[in-house]
């Protein structure tokens, strides 16, 4: 299942069943290995704010 979750400044995406959680790493689909903070979670009081990482979009709309 591919999502969107926001980590170190970015939108990324990646593939998976369950986002991650604060203080995790994950692979995004564009390669970089990233962290999601607690600021990141909008159910945690985070935003969505930042920007959508532009290799993260390219590599999603190639699995479209």
């Amino acid at each position: 299942m591919l999502r969107w979750q926001q980590a170190e400044g970015k939108r990324h995406a990646l593939d998976g069943p369950f986002p991650p959680r604060p203080e995790e790493r994950f692979a995004t689909l564009c390669g970089e290995e990233v962290t999601v903070e607690v600021c990141d979670v909008p159910q945690l009081g985070g935003n969505w704010f930042d920007p959508t990482c532009a290799g993260c979009r390219e590599a999603w709309l190639a699995r479209c």
